[in-house]
């Protein structure tokens, strides 16, 4: 149901001030709280139009005018408007403490809409001061620094004030509703923004009010990757600015609208924070409820053995039902989190939201952190990788032996991720024997001698990142083409596919159990490959595979940072030594890659010659590198030529 605010209802009726309306509804609805903002049905909008008729503000006509276009403006059934429920509703507590929030949201997200500031006097929600943050901070996810703060100082140095508090009060967007900091936390994440400013700023009280007044428990996805959320809503911004007044006047007086507003902003999924900025636009609509899995599990219980009609389809259209049943509108949203509704839909130990998570603030991990860790890859090429990976969903890194694959995988999964969160990167290799029934479903003996239905690595770790739908979740598929991808896959083919990731595209596995519904891949589901593409034995990828999954090349890295890590290694070693085994081995790639039977896929990578911890002396180290691991691969290459495979180790080995 579309529902008007005070200024809408103001300008439809033409009077000079939105006092009028409110000071209308506070004689007739005296129990709303006053800090709590109004949302307006059409009851309340014949409330408005009595009073200021009765005192000449408006006509008979003015009010009929206004209540047909509301009428108008009210969606049809099959758009997603509420059935009435009928019969007795059970027993509910009350959300009677989330004013203070709605009203600083309002105001929040009203400067993002219109400009102005709530932390200073002037407009600081600028496009100017929005796309210096796009420059400054989103376009910069690799900056170094052990934690968010010390990556933020960096990201924001040389910034004006203006841009500061801009970015306080997205922050504060973000932080608002959240029930899993303590008040002084958030009041701390504040200050801290603020704390290299020029001028002075103070929070006022009534967000002070509000931070002390949390909502809900948003998950660790709000403290693990806030980069990620703030990086989000910044663009959530920029692109409330590309909407024409019209969109954005429908986005404000139609919760469904609004809904869509945020689904179809630009940025990473982030679907805790999209849900609590759904709830946010519309607090007297939207419930508090930021993960799907517990507005599924509502749903379920309530429709429709307790409502006697079935579900609509769309879970927040049947929220409101509940909600226009419990505790009809405008009285408080029922409390589904508390008893006695807690109780018939959940039980306590199942509950997804997290009650403190603080202690989960884990430090980011980026580019940066892969580089630190030891990657001589270029950053950018790195960041390339990811950036293409966020998008397609599955990814090949293959390459020649040696370039590191395997080490980066996981790396980069770390990245993607934000943070090193091991249950959430699951690895496998496949071999010429695996199936189907090993990877994805199959019958395996039980305990009892029958056979049972066990899922997989892939559908065993789908399920955990559909339980856990903010965290990116990763699966390392080792050796891709060792076995036969396609026979491995099945359907999950199809599935994989960064496109088919919905209820809509789910298909019927291959084996299904009892009353099973079609399955589909959670969106923040990724897969990431390796391919030794030097090793004549293993299958060929074919083309609806390479279609759903970028590929990218690694290279020999025998580059500034390869030779800058070995003079670290081997600091008594003159540098033109060093210089001199890079000189030889590019030479010997040089060979390998103009090869006719051979090509660029055959070149020896970096790996072979980056020296572990028990190499003490370069020469030595090099020696047995090429005599035990460069010269058998070397002879797998020329096999019919041992002549040729001499004649390079004598160059690789010859005296400086």
């Amino acid at each position: 149901m579309t529902m008007w605010r005070p200024k809408h209802v103001s300008e439809k009726f033409g009077l000079k001030t939105n006092e009028d309306v409110r000071r209308a509804l506070r004689a007739k609805y005296p129990e709303h709280p006053a800090h709590k903002p109004w949302q307006l049905t059409r009851e309340m909008i014949e409330v408005v139009g009595e009073w200021n008729l009765s005192r000449g503000n408006v006509t008979s006509q003015q009010i009929e005018e206004v209540l047909a276009e509301f009428d108008a403006a009210q969606p049809e059934p099959a758009d997603g408007s509420a059935e009435t429920i009928q019969g007795e509703p059970p027993a509910c507590s009350l959300i009677d403490f989330d004013g203070p929030v709605s009203r600083e949201a309002e105001r929040l997200l009203d400067c993002a809409r219109s400009g102005g500031s709530v932390l200073t006097d002037h407009d600081v929600w600028t496009d100017e001061n929005i796309e210096n943050l796009i420059e400054r901070f989103v376009k910069r996810p690799d900056v170094s620094g052990k934690d968010f703060f010390t990556k933020l100082e960096l990201q924001l140095d040389g910034a004006s004030d203006d841009v500061r508090v801009l970015f306080a009060e997205i922050f504060l967007l973000q932080i608002l509703p959240l029930a899993q900091f303590l008040p002084a936390t958030k009041v701390g994440y504040i200050e801290r923004v603020l704390e290299d400013a020029t001028g002075k700023y103070e929070i006022p009280a009534p967000i002070i009010e509000a931070l002390e007044s949390p909502v809900f428990g948003g998950g660790v996805a709000f403290s693990t990757r806030r980069f990620q959320q703030l990086s989000m809503l910044i663009e959530f911004v920029r692109y409330l600015r590309t909407l024409t007044t019209e969109e954005l006047d429908h986005g404000s007086e139609e919760p469904l609208a609004w809904r869509e507003i945020v689904r179809n902003s630009p940025g990473s999924p982030e679907l805790s924070l999209r849900g609590s900025l759904t709830y946010l636009g519309h607090p007297d609509y939207f419930f508090p409820i930021v993960a799907d899995i517990d507005k599924k599990r509502i749903v379920t219980t309530f429709f429709p053995d307790q409502t006697g009609r079935p579900a609509s389809g769309d879970l927040d259209v049947d929220l409101a039902a509940l909600r226009e049943w419990m505790s009809p509108s405008p009285g408080p949203l029922p409390n589904f989190y508390e008893s006695p509704l807690f109780e018939r839909w959940i039980g306590r130990d199942q509950a997804t939201a997290v009650e403190d998570v603080e202690e989960l603030d884990s430090a980011p991990y980026t580019v940066e952190s892969i580089i630190e860790d030891g990657a001589f890859h270029p950053p950018h090429e790195l960041r390339r990788i990811i950036d293409r990976w966020q998008s397609t969903k599955n990814i090949v890194l293959q390459g020649a032996p040696g370039t590191g694959k395997t080490w980066l995988a996981r790396r980069l999964a770390y990245a993607l991720i934000g943070f090193e969160d091991e249950p959430s990167v699951r690895a496998v290799q496949f071999h010429p024997g695996t199936s189907y029934e090993d990877f994805v479903r199959g019958w395996r003996p039980s305990g009892d001698g029958r056979l049972e239905l066990v899922d997989g690595p892939l559908l065993q770790h789908a399920e955990l990142a559909r339980q856990d739908p903010d965290i990116p979740h990763v699966m390392i598929i080792e050796e891709f083409n060792r076995g036969n991808p396609a026979q491995a896959l099945g359907e999950m083919l199809t599935l994989l596919e960064h496109t088919k990731r919905s209820e809509r595209e789910a298909l019927e596995l291959t084996y299904t159990r009892e009353d099973e519904d079609r399955f589909h891949l959670p969106e923040n589901l990724y897969v990431i490959g390796t391919m030794n593409t030097a090793d004549r034995s293993l299958a060929l990828v074919d083309f609806a595979l390479r279609r759903r999954f970028a590929f990218f090349e690694l290279e020999p890295q025998l580059n500034d940072a390869w030779k800058a890590h070995l003079r670290d290694r081997f600091r008594t070693a003159p540098s033109a030594h060093i210089e001199e085994i890079a000189r030889r081995v590019i030479a010997m790639n040089d060979q390998i890659a103009e090869d006719p039977n051979l090509g660029k896929s055959f070149r020896i990578g970096h790996s072979y010659f980056t020296p572990e911890g028990e190499a003490s002396e370069l020469w030595p180290w090099f020696e047995a590198v090429v005599q035990t691991s460069v010269a058998p691969q070397l002879s797998e290459y020329w096999h019919d030529d041992p002549a040729a495979v001499e004649r390079m180790v004598q160059q690789l080995l010859a005296k400086v």
